[in-house]
């Protein structure tokens, strides 16, 4: 059992009320979606020519793990905090470099410095909003002292970060304006339609959307009067439409949006150069 009374807590960032709220916004938390951030870690990696990278943020009491390569499969997905190396990395918006942590006051007790796997080189990279509030850290690590990043290396990690940060806080944000558009969605409803449940809701919207619906779902839907006997939209249900502020041009926007993601990663890798 690994002994953590020789190791010393980082002291509570001053911002902690709202670095804690910031990274409750982004939603992610005990989310499994390692797919969405994962590309940051292994750039870290290939970058930094370390053998391990991760991303997690911290919370009040622990530091979850978004995502990770070259750790154990069978590794937890979060730890304590005050058991972190990272929770030193949320008092500054500069990385922490650590060459040798056998020699560094705040982690040479660690034991995973003292002990297996005996870490030399930490390099922390605080993942800031656009507020100035750090969620958490993009980070590598080796075992092997003499480990360094060069400055060109740093500023390209630190680039790495501020995109994972930047993806964080819009998801965040765009998390916050989809329940609120549910909530306005499911109101307008309630109002014209009571009786009508979730699942009929949904095949309403699948009409909007322009796909098909079965037979079934169309004779719900004319009972509502919102489909006549063709499967046509009422003037009813053109109505109800307008009043949701819906039409196709946001489903086709959607769509749009998914093929923005891959524009912008590519233009990411673009950006960050040959590694």
């Amino acid at each position: 059992m690994q002994d953590y009374n020789d190791f010393s807590p980082a002291p509570i960032p001053s911002n902690e009320i709202r670095r804690l709220e910031a990274v409750r916004k982004t939603g992610v938390m005990d989310v499994a979606n390692e797919e969405l951030f994962l590309i940051y870690t292994e750039l870290a990696k290939e970058i930094s020519n370390m053998p391990v990278s991760y991303t997690g943020l911290i919370d009040e009491e622990r530091q979850y793990m978004l995502c990770n390569v070259g750790l154990s499969k069978d590794r937890p997905d979060s730890a304590p905090r005050e058991r972190t190396f990272c929770q030193f990395a949320l008092n500054s918006t500069d990385p922490i470099i650590v060459e040798d942590c056998s020699e560094d006051e705040r982690f040479k007790n660690h034991p995973v410095v003292t002990g297996d796997p005996f870490v030399k080189f930490y390099g922390g990279f605080p993942l800031v909003t656009q507020g100035g509030l750090i969620l958490g850290t993009l980070c590598v690590v080796d075992t092997e002292l003499g480990s360094k990043l060069n400055e060109n290396q740093i500023t390209l990690i630190q680039k790495l970060a501020a995109r994972l940060a930047h993806q964080l806080e819009t998801q965040g944000d765009q998390r916050v304006v989809t329940a609120s558009r549910a909530i306005d969605m499911l109101k307008v409803v309630v109002k014209h339609n009571p009786d009508m449940t979730i699942k009929d809701t949904i095949n309403f919207l699948t009409v909007i959307e322009g796909r098909p619906i079965d037979q079934t779902a169309k004779q719900i839907l004319m009972k509502y009067e919102l489909l006549d006997e063709y499967g046509v939209m009422t003037k009813k249900a053109r109505g109800f439409q307008s009043e949701l502020d819906l039409d196709q041009g946001i489903f086709k926007r959607i769509s749009i949006s998914r093929d923005k993601a891959q524009s912008d990663l590519d233009n990411m890798l673009s950006e960050l150069g040959d590694i």
